[in-house]
């Protein structure tokens, strides 16, 4: 807990709690039919007068390394991603959101060395200018991935501070000693100190680094730093991208120990105030650039980087895809490796989804949620769901059925899972696009995840994605080519989802939603509203049995499934095929 609230994080928390006094949430008790044979329902309102162009976007997250391969030396790159844009284009995406392409001594890239130079392994500027042209002339917006917290400890900042370099001195948190509580900002801090203090030789001091010994956390209190990381994003937004996705934004400034209490290192004021500040920067260069806010906490919390409107755009709703995966599941655990989702007991009903969107209405308006089911910090949907198709397709409709900017992850189109679990290089697996030897991620046979280089921490790494991919293609389904060919595939339904959404206002951003809690708890009935339409979306969650349930009055009538084209009619009481959808 923050022991030390100032009158700025009072005025915080006092902003929050009136939005969610204003709420225009309806409710009933639910739900049996009355007589006249209707069923109460709760209803959300939503006021969007004026969207910006991310509200309605669907993102598709590419890490780079596993998508295409271009050059075929066993990496992705950028030529490989121009290639892919007419697939994108027709799959239905309107952004992407590029995991780090900035110059990394690691796989990931999350420690850049060099904030202006491109990953040589993905290709040259030029390539990664062309990319970005092409990507809009298929009407795609690109967002990259900026970590600001930390960079590498190659990086020639952190070098010339650890030579005490006049101007570099305190570029990064140096200290004699270190300090009593003052530990993992996501962990127990008792005893852990260690593990975010780390001494350097060469300067006799030790420096901090949240996320290990090789990112050292930049100090966010000093003008200069701030005014490099401005700069920064002036220099990638003048290269054309249309917005940032801002890595591990709670952790941004820490306020040290106070009368012997536990240091606050996530979500201070100062940090707040530091988003705020660079949201406005970036504004003043592109008006319409987009600022997304890995923020994996609560919702109040989350909340926080809204800053009354002032500060970011849009921030991850994590609760989402633990939300989905705990009822498909029957259950499910809501962790996260950087943060707390949510504490205590948990919901795997349908009334969960209704929480979801409620705490989403409660906390800040609704667009500033960004609903997704994984990334790449977390086990695939595909994985989490047990191989299971049925539950897939049930995972995607309730995605693309839900208000505010969506992304996806690469692949999850056609159920990429993973090969195992415990190492982030499972999650990060290469695109299936072709049912050959090399899954059609290049002409070589070369991958990334089979060259040891790229995993130095393992002292017998053992090649495996290679042979993991001869065992999926046993399924005949594996691949987008035969997906594509496929009219019953998760890929093909992915599709549908997507041009429905696109197509039809009222499931992009309703001015209202309306739950109806009808008597079978596996039936998800949803209506959304905007101006003059209506959508009506029916989901059977048990994708191992039929659901029936009364039909309230008011949703009476015949209806034309956008999924199937199927001619659809509710009377009295309707039946719902396992694991069936229906947008009506």
């Amino acid at each position: 807990m923050i022991k030390n609230i100032s009158k700025r994080a009072s005025t915080l928390m006092l902003s929050i709690l009136m939005v969610s006094c204003s709420q225009q949430i309806t409710s009933t008790p639910p739900s049996t039919l009355t007589p006249e044979g209707e069923v109460a329902y709760e209803s959300i309102r939503i006021d969007n007068d004026d969207p910006s162009w991310w509200d309605n976007a669907i993102f598709y997250e590419i890490w780079p390394r596993s998508f295409y391969d271009a050059d075929g030396d066993g990496s992705g790159d950028f030529d490989g991603m121009t290639s892919k844009l007419p697939y994108l284009q027709e799959l239905g995406v309107n952004g992407i959101w590029l995991t780090p392409v900035f110059e990394a001594p690691s796989y990931h890239g999350y420690d850049f060395q060099d904030f202006y130079s491109v990953e040589s392994d993905y290709g040259t500027m030029e390539d990664f200018e062309e990319f970005v042209s092409a990507a809009h002339e298929h009407g795609i917006k690109v967002i990259l991935d900026l970590v600001i917290n930390h960079i590498s400890d190659g990086h020639e900042w952190f070098q010339k501070s650890a030579a005490q370099e006049p101007g570099y001195e305190d570029y990064f948190i140096w200290k004699k000693e270190i300090p009593k509580h003052w530990g993992k900002a996501w962990a127990d801090k008792e005893d852990n100190s260690q593990a975010v203090w780390h001494w350097n030789e060469q300067r006799g001091e030790f420096y901090y680094g949240a996320f290990g010994p090789t990112q050292p956390d930049v100090n966010l209190r000093n003008p200069k730093v701030v005014d490099e990381m401005n700069k920064l994003a002036t220099f990638w937004l003048e290269k054309g991208v249309d917005g940032f996705r801002l890595d591990a934004v709670r952790y941004a400034i820490e306020d040290e120990t106070v009368d012997g209490q536990d240091a606050d290192q996530a979500d201070t004021d100062a940090t707040i105030i530091y988003w705020t500040q660079f949201s406005q920067h970036v504004k003043s260069i592109n008006p319409g650039a987009m600022l997304v806010a890995e923020a994996w906490a609560d919702m109040p919390t989350i909340g926080k980087y809204y800053d009354d409107g002032n500060g970011l755009d849009s921030a991850f709703d994590f609760d989402f895809g633990y939300v989905v995966s705990g009822i498909l599941n029957a259950g499910g655990e809501r962790s996260a490796d950087f943060g707390t989702v949510k504490d205590g007991e948990e919901d795997n009903t349908r009334q969960a989804l209704w929480a979801n969107l409620k705490s989403r209405k409660a906390t800040a308006p609704i667009s500033f949620f960004s609903p997704f089911l994984t990334n790449h910090d977390q086990n695939r949907i595909m994985h989490t769901l047990g191989e299971d198709w049925s539950k897939a397709k049930l995972a995607a409709t309730l995605l693309m059925t839900t208000p505010g900017t969506l992304y996806m992850y690469y692949g999850e189109e056609i159920g990429l899972s993973q090969y195992a679990t415990g190492d982030d290089q499972y999650r990060r697996a290469i695109m299936q696009w072709e049912d050959n030897d090399a899954a059609g991620f290049n002409d070589t046979g070369e991958f990334w995840l089979d060259q040891s280089k790229w995993f130095p921490w393992i002292k017998e790494h053992k090649p495996w994605w290679e042979g993991y991919w001869q065992s999926q293609r046993a399924n005949k389904n594996a691949s987008v080519d035969a997906q594509a060919a496929n009219p019953d595939s998760l890929l093909n339904h992915y599709k549908k989802l997507l041009q429905i959404r696109n197509d039809h206002v009222a499931l992009q951003f309703p001015n209202e939603i309306r739950y109806y809690p009808v008597d079978n708890m596996n039936a998800w009935v949803v209506q959304n509203i905007k101006d003059e339409q209506k959508r009506l979306t029916l989901v059977n969650l048990n994708p191992e049995a039929e659901a029936r349930f009364p039909v309230p009055k008011s949703l009476r009538g015949e209806y034309i499934d956008l999924l199937s084209g199927n001619k659809i009619t509710l009377a009295e009481e309707f039946t719902l095929e396992a694991g069936q959808s229906l947008i009506l």
